[in-house]
């Protein structure tokens, strides 16, 4: 990277204080308060998997609030491999781009995100959120989704907030140890791939992609890297000519792409943990959890990407792909606790993540001027990128029963999330193509542009600290616990980034020819025939700075009224601060040549959230839940910053849009749970939210290109009805073993929205009045499952589908593109030869399904991932 400005981090954080005037506030976002903490009747579930149901159901049925959860043996049984495929599976809840979690068909931007209770950042500079499939299931012990919101919880409450708990600390001696392989039906495909670094294997690059210290030090040296840069110092044009091409000479050009065999993945986990019995004369109790988690794979796919000139069908540029993502995956995890006493406990955890992804692709790019032509661009891309996260927690539980029985409640939490992309790159061919189809003549493009990299690094440093108190009062037929707490929240990120370019536009035609090493090689580049010169064409606000701090207090209640009522409710007040400062090269504070100024970059915002609930219980079996709040969604960093960024979904640039405001939100939310004696349940439900001002991201068209930007709609509405049901089927016959050994579950969520937009500037969309992106009409889930009766088998088959949604608003007279229903079946079965080993085989997408995008009734872009199966050997004691 090139060096970075004096204008740090801490002076942002400054810049945010200065720049906004703030009070402090109190509140907190308290734990999640274990099952293990209500004194309720246990529900006794037969069968190997089915038993462990009960305990995420219990936690369910006495939460207060509206909410769904997983356990770890659930998504065993449904042989996801992370969070985000195992929460599509929870009612009412999509998946998108196998990463995001759309909850009640509200884009990602409306759920939210916790890991053990805490906020963590997200290693993706495109989302708020985080990408959900960085977290194995090896990791997990349960998910929790709570749909309706408290005033314990963050503010910025949509569609829901998802909980991440990861493994608890056994009573026991625990040891786990599994092995797998992987294949996928798209591997008979040839891989395409660039050759790497000797770190690949463990997700890391060992510099080989970096961009050379030699060019850092000529941004500081020249000020850039580009002849008139350079020669402004040296002052004779040949040595500065000389001098730029040594820096490209200095780059990794090894960056052919070619076919190789697609070998078969890997993955394997091991997790330990145990507990002692301090033997101090007291009621002391330590216990540790560990667990490692390490996944190897390529995936091979093929995509087409078309874009509409007019509602014929006529196409403006079209892309056929073929690609592999290479991808490593690894994480570890170490949770401590000390229990002193039953009424004092302390528990640390510490996880860390990585995901690196390392895509290479070949396209064949055709545009208006070559689509009824024989010529064509063909576009070889290299993406890669590492992800990681590192979270670091404290927190404790205090019971003082010689102070009313106060409880007391703390955390601390420090993590930093990182995205390293240190080699991007495209570069393209020109090529002909004959009658037969086949390739007459190929060579670099002979553009400015002819190869393009791009080195950048996200840095995302959060602290977030709290503590509440909850002291009851108990009256003759009710308890009123009353809990007052107090949260903040940091959050500093850093984002750098450096566009470089081979100019190929006097290159000699012989010299085009050949691979991309061959084209870009040490004569070529030094051949002054070639006229070769390395561009820096990095923008003026690629590089940003950004602070955010957010003081937050609340005020709760729960009251419990003989085990008949249950009236729960408060008010959460938060002051909200932030700051976004693009970047100039030099590292200066940009002012987008005089368009702004600093304080133009910050906001403040400052506001009260009450929200009330109640629950009545019919009986020992029925219980109807109501609940209303009010609630907001702030835009993101990246949303506000006037950044220029390539969103991964659509492949659109994107540009950030410092006038969004906030949007309000009001929440109405009303379930009946029956849950049945024999372990079966049923609920039905419904909801309603209005917004104010929601944000939407829209298409502008300008002179040079398409990109997708963000705006504040009028309002917007959404409502809709879920029922979810678990029925064991030996109840219809307690005679038949084999029949005891099923279970059916499934669940259903319809809704309908809607949203107002108009006009704005360069903004014509299409439709003013329409759904609201990534709102899917209908969800639905259907699972049928069987342990065999002496314990020895157990098989899953699941099915997901979830109605068209709206991938991004149509402009200039197109409608919106349309994502289509995906039907995905699943297969899981597992084999228990002994208590403590199995072997396990899942397939995925058993239907072969394709993502398929449609505008106008036409496709607009296709891709085809395959079916994939999985087989796992584990042993545990």
């Amino acid at each position: 990277m090139k060096s970075q400005p004096t204008f740090k981090l801490g002076q942002a954080a400054v810049a945010v204080l200065a720049a906004l005037s703030s009070a402090p506030a109190w509140a907190d976002e308290q734990q999640q308060t274990n099952a293990d903490d209500f004194p309720v009747e246990r529900i006794v579930v037969t069968g190997r998997l089915q038993r462990t149901a009960s305990e995420v159901t219990e936690e369910r049925r006495e939460s207060p609030q509206v909410a769904d959860l997983m356990g770890a043996d659930q998504i065993a049984r449904t042989g996801d491999s992370d969070a985000a495929s195992a929460l599509r599976r929870v009612t009412g809840l999509t998946l998108k781009d196998g990463k995001f979690i759309y909850v009640r068909g509200l884009g990602e931007r409306y759920s939210s995100t916790s890991l053990n209770g805490a906020l963590v950042p997200s290693p993706d500079p495109t989302r708020s959120v985080i990408p959900l499939d960085m977290f194995p299931a090896s990791i997990i012990q349960s998910l929790s989704v709570q749909k309706s919101a408290d005033p314990t919880k963050s503010a910025t409450f949509g569609g829901g907030h998802v909980d991440i708990r990861t493994k608890a600390i056994p009573n026991d001696t625990f040891f786990k140890v599994s092995v797998g392989g992987q294949y996928n039906s798209q591997n008979s495909n040839d891989r395409l791939a660039a050759p790497g670094g000797g770190d690949d294997w463990y997700g890391e690059d060992d510099g080989t992609r970096a961009m050379p210290s030699s060019i850092s030090n000529a941004f500081n040296t020249y000020g850039g890297v580009s002849v008139t840069d350079i020669f402004r110092v040296v002052g004779d044009a040949d040595q500065a000519q000389a001098i730029n091409q040594q820096l490209a000479l200095d780059m990794n050009r090894d960056n052919t792409i070619s076919a190789h065999d697609t070998d078969p993945g890997f993955r394997g986990s091991l997790a330990f943990g145990d507990s002692y019995d301090l033997d101090t004369g007291s009621d002391y109790i330590f216990g540790f959890m560990s667990g490692l988690y390490y996944k190897r794979q390529s995936e091979n796919y093929e995509k087409e990407e078309y874009e509409l000139v007019n509602k014929q069908g006529d196409l403006n540029s079209s892309s056929v792909v073929k690609g592999t993502d290479d991808i490593v995956q690894w994480s570890a995890m170490w949770n401590m606790g000390l229990e002193l006493t039953e009424d004092h406990k302390i528990e640390t955890f510490t996880t860390y993540l990585r995901d690196t992804s390392d895509d290479a692709s070949i396209s064949l790019d055709e545009t208006l001027d070559t689509i009824n032509e024989d010529q064509a661009l063909q576009r070889y891309a290299i993406d890669y990128e590492e992800r990681t996260l590192l979270s670091n927690q404290i927190r404790g539980e205090h019971f003082f029963p010689y102070l009313w029985d106060l409880e007391a409640r703390w955390q601390y939490t420090d993590a930093r999330a990182e995205r390293y992309a240190p080699n991007e790159l495209n570069y393209k061919y020109s090529v002909v193509e004959g009658a037969d189809g086949q390739l007459v003549s190929r060579n670099i493009a002979r553009r400015s542009d002819a190869a393009v990299y791009r080195y950048s690094d996200l840095e995302d440093d959060t602290e977030n600290y709290g503590y509440e108190f909850t002291l009851p009062i108990e009256f003759r037929n009710s308890v009123l616990r009353l809990t007052g707490g107090y949260n903040y929240f940091e959050r500093a990120r850093e984002s750098y980034s450096t566009r470089l370019s081979f100019d190929a536009s006097r290159y000699q035609t012989d010299n085009l020819i050949g691979e991309f090493d061959e084209v870009f090689s040490d004569a070529n580049i030094q051949n002054p025939d070639n006229g070769f010169a390395l561009l820096d064409t990095t923008s003026e606000t690629d590089d940003y700075i950004a602070a955010q701090m957010i003081d937050a207090g609340f005020f709760a209640f729960d009251w419990n009224f003989d085990d008949v009522w249950r009236i729960t409710g408060g008010v959460r007040y938060e002051d909200f601060r932030q700051v976004v400062l693009p970047l100039t090269q030099e590292g200066e504070v940009s002012d987008e040549g005089g368009r702004n100024d600093i304080v133009d970059y910050a906001r403040a915002e400052d506001d009260w959230f009450p929200s009330i609930a109640a629950t009545w219980n019919f009986n020992d079996e029925m219980q109807l839940r109501l609940a209303y709040s009010m609630t907001l969604v702030r835009p993101d960093l990246r949303e506000v910053a006037p950044v220029r960024f390539q969103d991964p979904v659509t492949g659109f640039d994107m540009v950030g849009n410092s006038a969004l405001q906030s949007s309000d939100i009001q929440n109405f939310d009303l379930r009946w749970e029956w849950y049945l004696e024999s372990g079966s349940n049923l609920s039905l439900g419904g909801f309603y939210k209005l917004f104010d001002a929601p944000i939407e991201s829209v298409q502008v068209v300008t002179e040079q290109d398409t990109l997708l930007t963000f705006q504040n709609a009028e309002d917007g509405w959404i409502y809709g009805v879920e029922g979810e049901f678990y029925q064991r089927l030996g109840v219809f016959n307690e005679d038949s073993e084999i029949l005891d050994g099923f279970f059916i579950a499934g669940n259903l969520t319809l809704s309908d929205s809607e949203i107002e937009i108009r006009p704005s500037g360069n903004i014509d969309p299409t439709n003013t009045k329409r759904r609201m992106t990534g709102h899917s009409e209908y969800v639905a889930n259907f699972q049928v499952s069987f342990d065999s009766p002496d314990a020895m088998h157990s098989a899953t088959l699941v099915y997901n589908v979830f109605g068209e949604r709206i991938a991004y608003a149509g402009t200039g007279g197109l409608d919106d593109v349309y994502e289509q229903p995906f039907h995905s079946l699943d297969f899981t079965y597992s084999f228990y030869p002994t208590d403590s080993s199995s072997l396990k085989l899942k397939v995925k997408n058993l239907l072969g399904q394709d993502s398929e995008y449609e505008q106008e009734n036409h496709r607009v872009f296709w891709k085809d991932s395959g079916t994939e199966y999985t087989l796992t050997f584990a042993y545990q004691y």
